[in-house]
């Protein structure tokens, strides 16, 4: 595959995160105006969740570095 080609796919999925991340966020803020939580938990759900989603990203970053490491994934 193409250099071009697997820009095009990552700004493509990469559109489809965003989307589905404003779309959480809004259905989260829009959940929390009708319950009364403390600004502290607010905050603290909002920390949790980041950390999650950077765990996830560090996971899937060292796996492609293994996988190229072993030769597993092609360079064009």
């Amino acid at each position: 595959m193409k250099v071009i080609h697997v820009l095009g796919l990552v700004l493509w999925r990469g559109g489809i995160l965003v989307v589905a991340a404003v779309l959480l966020y809004e259905s989260v803020s829009w959940i929390l105006r009708f319950v009364d939580l403390p600004v502290q938990l607010g905050v603290g759900l909002g920390l949790v969740t980041t950390g999650g989603l950077l765990v996830l990203v560090s996971l899937i970053a060292e796996r492609v570095q293994d996988y190229r490491a072993e030769g597993d994934v092609r360079r064009d």
